[in-house]
């Protein structure tokens, strides 16, 4: 497994969004978020996902440069045009707007509309958090791959969604979970490395099952929205908030809830963290050395590596890094083992 520095996979990220278009500023709040990804341990989003993000650039699915900006702005909300761009861009905004916002008068909530991929809902939540906000967050796009429970036919993306609460020695709350059994993210990587996936996830055009990843077709072949109906449910409820909302077919929501409102901030953080404890004081089974409540692994993990300054890859991720410097002649960074 090779290892770079987060330095290093920052420039390369960078350097490839510009030769792309993308403005530098852009270019580094995309790097920010793969990296993100990759630091908590969800490659699938990272630097393997990062091949993916570039070829949308280049084939016009994102567009590299563009005119984000606020179209309506009230005391609650903040509504904002992507123009097509990286759903990055717009989400920082709404990020920004709507944590000052939800300071201010307890609540806030934020949309962008006509928007591409978000990548990962969990650092626009955590931001929040760490503000010591209560967060909510969802982004949907209308592509064949989720179908309606009893349906042939995809009609959402995976549409995920994302919450997150402050804690107080505990690190916050964060759950980030696409409402697809599996992340479509996950079945690509799976296809590139030749492996299958477990039944029950992904079906062929007929309804049966499909385990062998590379047999996977956007537009006849589905994945199953989580729980059945449950999912499904879900998805329909983040295409409520992410589209219907705002008049969009790609679009993002978020909203923010001030504990203040209901009681002191730092009683909160108590009562969670005694919420928290009480979670992970549950008898572990057999082989299990800690329960974990969610997002905390990731983030321990992250802390640890950024701490380190080393970024760990996995063979698929570095081989896609590969193909975007050769394709775009960026210098691939050194390994440090």
């Amino acid at each position: 497994m090779p290892e770079i520095t987060i330095a290093d996979a920052m420039k390369f990220m960078e350097d490839s969004l510009v030769k792309v278009g993308a403005s530098n500023d852009h270019a580094l709040q995309i790097s920010e978020v793969i990296l993100d990804s990759e630091l908590r341990g969800s490659p699938d989003h990272g630097l393997y996902f990062f091949k993916l993000v570039i070829d949308w650039h280049q084939d016009g699915t994102i567009k590299p440069d563009p005119n984000t900006e606020i179209i309506r702005d009230s005391a609650v909300s903040t509504s904002i045009e992507g123009d097509g761009g990286c759903g990055v861009i717009g989400m920082n905004i709404a990020v920004e707007m709507s944590i000052a916002k939800a300071k201010k008068i307890g609540m806030a909530a934020g949309s962008v509309r006509n928007s591409g991929n978000v990548i990962a809902l969990a650092p626009y939540v955590q931001r929040a958090a760490e503000q010591g906000l209560i967060a909510f967050a969802c982004s949907a796009f209308r592509h064949p791959i989720i179908p309606p429970t009893g349906g042939l036919t995809g009609k959402f993306g995976t549409n995920p969604i994302a919450y997150a609460a402050p804690a107080g020695k505990h690190p916050p709350y964060i759950l980030d979970m696409a409402t697809s059994a599996i992340a479509a993210a996950k079945v690509w990587e799976a296809s590139t490395n030749g492996e299958t996936i477990p039944e029950g996830l992904v079906e062929g055009p007929d309804g049966s099952p499909l385990t062998n990843a590379s047999e996977y077709k956007l537009g006849s072949s589905v994945i199953l929205p989580m729980a059945g109906a449950r999912g499904y449910g879900l998805a329909l409820m983040a295409d409520i908030f992410g589209n219907v909302l705002n008049g969009s077919e790609w679009g993002h929501f978020l909203w923010l809830m001030d504990p203040e409102e209901f009681q002191p901030l730092d009683d909160f953080k108590r009562t969670m963290d005694q919420e928290l404890d009480r979670i992970k004081e549950s008898k572990p089974k057999p082989g299990v050395d800690e329960i974990f409540f969610p997002g905390e692994r990731s983030q321990r993990r992250m802390a640890k590596l950024r701490g380190q300054g080393v970024l760990p890859l996995n063979d698929t991720a570095w081989e896609a890094m590969e193909i975007v410097s050769q394709s775009l002649s960026v210098t691939m960074p050194s390994t440090i083992n």
